[in-house]
């Protein structure tokens, strides 16, 4: 009993949870003996310590491998076990933290190993929209337990440690670990969107504390509100339309100034993560005002996150600051379709949804960040945003291709962008619920999603859109 106590698998739970919170799950549980060289072998736990224990007094299910029994190895009742922790976890309602380090399937157990996996995945699989899914890579997480992290809302790799990968760098064609170690923590997080980050062990712990605090604990609990520690008509001192920031502006509206990004590193042309607005935990989308052209990565970001506010009821801040879409062959290829799953996740979303126009929103780039046409709640814009089909420049220059005059040209653009381009304009057409200052913006934001917290939509009876 003794080396099950202070195994590393347990000390990592122990780790996460309240001080003598956590209850073992399963643990006299063995593999068959029936098994090619496994007769001889009985450890307690099978190389996976399940159960559950408390976070900053929240109830939330872990399983934790064990690299030291087996490599961490995936054998049937390995499996099973995992399977039972989602399952339970779903029962009562209560987040699941996936702590990975395995060497990949038992060999030694064939079908009934992979069967396990397929399991594990299954298990997954129902559980997601139901409650929230963390994962932590701390070792190997390879092949089909890959899954597990792509599969789940919020995903770490331990710095230096983890390693996550379908296939092993050392087999893909052209490739070796030393050239580029495509299981690397840091090259998951820049390019594959499935990591939230890389990092220490400690930082993980607390980002996901953090996160259990402020989202809820499964997809009826509603939206998470607590007692707002600072002013509600705080006003936003030095920002305007020239000189705002994304992440300093969307940390500025926040309570207490605290932004909670997600996917940091990936896809930077994005911005997402979650603010608090009057103790309202609230979901961000927001352009980076330095790369205003969305890319296939930056809407299949934004879609999964809307995705995922939407299945567990948290209200949406979309900050547009669009001007078009990434122009290469390569975007060319997919941009069609993932613009598609992005209007159709802002579309089905029927959470409360507000927009903020600070800088410029131009044709079908600024109609996708949740524009009034698609069914944005309220969009609200700074006096002096730029928003219209095309910039007045190259509208000028379509409509009339024969003036070249200067002075003529200057004229139709002044023309051109005192009649469509410009906040006036839109406010004119029902396209803006109201224009405000910057300073205000907070105090707006906080009072449109008080007015909408009661907001209810009637859902056609469909399953999902089909992109």
């Amino acid at each position: 009993m003794n080396e099950i106590q202070n195994n590393v698998a347990r000390n990592r739970i122990l780790n996460f949870v309240d001080e003598g919170s956590f209850v073992e799950l399963f643990e006299a549980v063995t593999c068959r003996k029936t098994d090619l060289s496994l007769k001889d072998y009985q450890d307690p736990s099978d190389g996976v310590v399940t159960g559950y224990g408390l976070v900053s007094g929240r109830l939330v299910y872990f399983y934790s491998q064990n690299p030291d029994v087996l490599h961490g190895s995936l054998g049937e009742m390995h499996c099973k076990k995992i399977v039972e922790v989602y399952a339970q976890a779903v029962k009562v309602g209560a987040p699941v933290v996936a702590l990975l380090d395995s060497a990949g399937m038992r060999l030694q157990e064939g079908v009934d190993a992979l069967t396990g996996l397929g399991e594990v995945i299954s298990a997954v699989n129902e559980a997601s929209g139901l409650i929230p899914l963390y994962s932590v890579v701390y070792g190997n997480c390879g092949g089909g337990l890959s899954l597990v992290p792509a599969l789940s809302d919020f995903s770490y790799v331990v710095k230096g440690k983890g390693k996550l990968f379908v296939n092993s760098p050392n087999v893909i064609d052209n490739n070796y670990q030393e050239k580029l170690d495509t299981a690397d923590g840091e090259f998951r997080e820049l390019y594959t969107g499935t990591v939230d980050e890389s990092a220490d062990e400690g930082e993980i712990i607390g980002k996901i504390h953090r996160l259990l605090e402020i989202l809820p604990a499964n997809n009826t609990e509603g939206i998470v509100a607590d007692d707002c520690k600072d002013d509600l008509n705080r006003m936003i001192e030095g920002f305007a339309s020239s000189n705002y920031e994304s992440q300093a502006f969307i940390s500025n509206i926040s309570d207490c100034f605290e932004f909670i990004e997600t996917k940091k590193a990936y896809a930077t042309e994005m911005v997402t993560g979650f603010i608090k607005l009057n103790g309202m935990t609230t979901g961000v989308v927001a352009n980076n005002q330095e790369q205003s052209r969305l890319t296939v990565e930056a809407l299949t970001k934004g879609t999964d996150f809307v995705r995922f506010c939407d299945g567990y009821d948290i209200p949406l801040l979309f900050i547009a600051d669009a001007a078009g879409f990434d122009t290469t062959v390569v975007a060319e290829k997919s941009i069609g379709r993932a613009m598609a799953s992005f209007v159709s996740a802002i579309c089905d979303a029927d959470v409360p949804k507000i927009t903020l126009i600070p800088r410029k929103a131009y044709g079908s780039a600024g109609l996708l960040m949740n524009s009034k046409a698609l069914g944005a709640d309220l969009v609200y814009a700074w006096a002096d945003a730029q928003m219209g089909i095309l910039p007045a420049k190259e509208a000028v220059s379509i409509l009339y291709p024969d003036v070249k005059e200067v002075s003529k040209l200057n004229e139709e653009k002044a023309k051109y962008e005192a009649s469509h381009n410009n906040t006036g304009a839109f406010a004119k057409r029902a396209q803006l619920d109201r224009i405000i200052e910057p300073g205000s913006t907070r105090k707006y934001l906080i009072s449109a999603f008080d007015l909408l917290y009661t907001k209810y939509c009637y859902v056609q009876d469909k399953k999902h859109s089909l992109r």
